[in-house]
């Protein structure tokens, strides 16, 4: 028992500690944002990548730490966690605006290689004509999202990756090796640092990025913990929590089903999880519609709250 106790009290210092590094790396990610003048593209994807090691960081504490709070300890303990998850979203979504925005206005590109398609296109292809180059000139408006390691947002990194760069003509391997590592970070990039740049490494490195994060299994466990910890909705009145919580659940779901799985023969599991998150008046309507019905369709339920949603939504409007 002793044992356990001493176990959550380094947890918590190590939260602690970690909670203070977020928030500070925060701050100075808010103050080079202040800057109006001499904005650093480099030393902005520094420190936002320096928020997203602490946070990953962050997180694993707070998984270890959830099974071992009470019911009340919990909900607080929880609140608090999801507090630090928005506010490090907020924080890597203002930063990747301003580096979009920036990116835009440049005007002369260096002679190295930059996180510009069209710069990357126009070097190493000068003898194409006007109006592929005009085409061309459209694929920064892809905005690739940079990949730190996080499992759940491979699938958005590589679509766009795969789509701008890996299946183009117009650039050798070792050009798309340089583009892929300069849209990695954190653990992503840790998995393909030791790799030398050549056409030859460019494969093994997708091959061991795929294996690391592209793993079927692994994704199907992650989309499913997702929905099993997703944080139950208080209130059925509460539009943007009602509305936060369905294109999650939504999302989840259509990714099993990307992945191949049949999310019907798993229904019991998934509407039973569903349902545990959702307020008691929600609950009400979904029983009552059901009629006594022995079994839960998932996409049943799924469809049910997009009408209840949209119904508050409207009403909301008339009110």
């Amino acid at each position: 028992m002793s044992e356990d106790k001493d176990r959550v009290a380094c947890l918590k210092r190590k939260r602690s500690i970690l909670r203070t590094a977020v928030t500070n790396t925060v701050i100075k990610l808010e103050h080079e944002l202040l800057e109006t003048e001499h904005i650093d593209v480099d030393k902005l994807e520094e420190i936002l990548e320096i928020l997203v090691t602490k946070f990953e960081s962050l997180k694993c504490i707070d998984n270890e730490l959830e099974p071992l709070f009470g019911e009340i300890e919990f909900e607080e303990k929880y609140t608090k966690t999801e507090e630090y998850h928005d506010k490090v979203t907020l924080s890597k979504f203002r930063v990747n605006k301003r580096i979009r925005e920036l990116n835009k206005n440049v005007s002369n590109f260096p002679a190295n290689v930059s996180h510009d398609v069209e710069k990357i296109n126009q070097v190493y292809q000068p003898n194409i004509n006007i109006e592929e180059n005009s085409v061309r000139i459209k694929l920064p408006k892809l905005c690739i999202p940079k990949f730190y390691g996080d499992v759940n947002q491979w699938l958005n990194f590589w679509n766009s990756f795969e789509s701008a760069i890996h299946k183009n003509v117009h650039l050798n391997k070792v050009d798309k090796f340089n583009y892929l590592k300069s849209y990695l970070g954190g653990t992503a990039l840790s998995t393909v640092d030791g790799f030398s740049i050549s056409d030859s490494t460019y494969d093994a490195a997708i091959n061991l990025l795929k294996e690391r994060f592209a793993r079927e299994d692994l994704l199907i466990q992650t989309h499913m913990s997702n929905i099993l910890n997703i944080k139950p909705l208080k209130h059925s009145n509460d539009i943007n929590a009602f509305r936060k919580f369905y294109d999650k659940v939504s999302m989840e779901l259509r990714s099993l089903e990307c992945l191949g799985l049949c999310i019907e023969n798993i229904s019991s599991v998934l509407c039973t999880t569903i349902l545990k998150a959702l307020p008691q008046d929600i609950l009400i309507e979904f029983n009552q519609l059901q009629n006594e019905k022995s079994y839960t369709n998932v996409n049943d339920l799924l469809n049910f709250l997009s009408l209840s949603l949209r119904s508050r939504e409207r009403a909301a409007l008339i009110s």
